[in-house]
């Protein structure tokens, strides 16, 4: 008989224990409900910038009456250059991928469509167009070859540039009218700025398409 008196004196206790997890519970659950976005990942932001090599040219120049036409051949480059991620030289023999920092296209068709730009803005030639390796070029009096061998910024704040180019009349492409080995000089960028990089190259460019008009001018 005396059974139920022992599970009346338990009872409590055991209420007691529910009331405390509860106690414990809610302030959690409320922890978690005005918390949760917190705890969850955030998204990852991407640091890769894009940059592009721009005319530098004012052009306005007027060709000439009788102005031979150009036919810019497929900008050649050296393999290493071939990679979206902008160079920076350190040393002979060590070049650094700025993995962040990339063309937003591919840099011969860049210096291709600025080196074409330069080209007319100049006024060295009646009209000058892209074209394919060979072909297709009968209207137009001259073509144009370019092998870019650097194209690239150096961690001491140099900028390397160097373009073999050689231009042929169309009905005789063996035979060259001039061809040069061009070496920018005297650009810099300050080491850290890709953008300052690209604009420093964008000059380079400028330059040599300057060096191709002034022969065609002589």
């Amino acid at each position: 008989m005396n059974l139920p008196a022992v599970f009346s004196m338990k009872a409590p206790v055991f209420r007691s224990a529910r009331v405390r997890c509860l106690s414990l519970a809610l302030p959690l659950c409320c922890f978690l409900v005005t918390s949760g976005c917190s705890l969850l990942p955030k998204a990852a932001v991407d640091p890769t910038r894009y940059y592009l090599l721009a005319s530098t040219s004012p052009g306005g120049n007027a060709p000439a009456a009788g102005a031979p036409t150009l036919i810019l051949r497929p900008i050649d480059l050296a393999n290493y250059l071939k990679s979206p991620a902008i160079l920076v030289r350190k040393g002979s023999n060590e070049i650094e991928f700025h993995d962040y920092a990339r063309w937003g296209e591919p840099l011969d068709l860049g210096i291709g469509r600025v080196l074409r730009e330069e080209l007319i803005a100049g006024g060295g030639f009646g009209a000058v167009a892209g074209g394919g390796a060979r072909g297709g070029s009968a209207e137009y009096s001259h073509e144009l070859i370019v092998r870019v061998l650097a194209g690239e910024g150096a961690s001491d704040g140099a900028v390397n540039f160097r373009a073999v180019w050689r231009l042929a009349k169309t009905d005789a492409p063996a035979v060259a009218v001039a061809g040069g080995d061009f070496r920018a000089a005297d650009l810099r960028w300050d080491g850290k700025s890709e953008s300052t990089l690209a604009a420093q190259l964008s000059r380079a460019v400028s330059s040599l398409a300057a060096e191709i008009s002034a022969t065609v001018k002589k």
